[in-house]
């Protein structure tokens, strides 16, 4: 039989292991929770959900890349109403959403409207480029590979979604997974080019 004082060195070593592994159990549930509220309340997000600004602010002048590594900033697509979403191909929302912003460009996109999909993986032309390919997703693709338009946009997570008006600042933001051709969004993108 084992003395209490001959095993008592083993006891801090045991607590603190089970304390350890309890954290560990603990925080990988938390970490799962905000996936899947997203997820579940992903159709109740609508523009009368998004953050939108009393007054418009000035967007990002951050360079980001198209698909052939050329710069481009939110200039280059001036006079556009623009839906700018930052998605990567780990973030499970993000690719749920693409389908739903690719049939919103290929209805509304054109000469008063488009939308960006802003790559935020560092390997981005080797891995978005092959997975939206893969997708079948006809939206073009471009690449903020040292997240820089992120940070100067001060955004919080992924997916994430600028809403532009025509004179290049945003009138809204949104966290979170949308149904993007939804009557209600397709109503304000229209709504947003009837601006003057």
């Amino acid at each position: 039989m084992l003395s209490v004082k001959r095993f008592g060195f083993a006891l801090p070593a045991l607590a603190s292991a089970v304390i350890i592994i309890a954290l560990a159990v603990v925080a990988s549930g938390l970490g799962r929770a905000p996936v899947t509220t997203a997820l579940a309340a992903a159709d109740s997000v609508e523009p009368k959900d998004f953050t939108w600004h009393p007054k418009p602010i000035d967007a990002p002048a951050t360079v980001f890349k198209d698909a052939a590594d050329a710069d481009k900033t939110l200039k280059d697509f001036g006079g556009k109403v623009l839906i700018v979403n930052f998605w990567a191909t780990w973030c499970a929302p993000c690719v749920k959403e693409m389908p739903a912003l690719d049939r919103l460009n290929a209805k509304l996109g054109g000469k008063d409207f488009q939308v960006l999909a802003i790559n935020q993986e560092r390997n981005g032309p080797k891995i978005a480029k092959p997975f939206a390919e893969k997708q079948g997703w006809k939206l073009p693709l471009y690449l903020d590979p040292a997240t820089g338009f992120y940070r100067d946009a001060k955004l919080g997570g992924l997916p994430t979604t600028l809403v532009i008006g025509k004179d290049g600042k945003e009138v809204a933001r949104v966290a979170g997974e949308v149904v993007w051709d939804s009557p209600a969004v397709e109503k304000m993108v229209q709504d947003l080019i009837k601006r003057p």
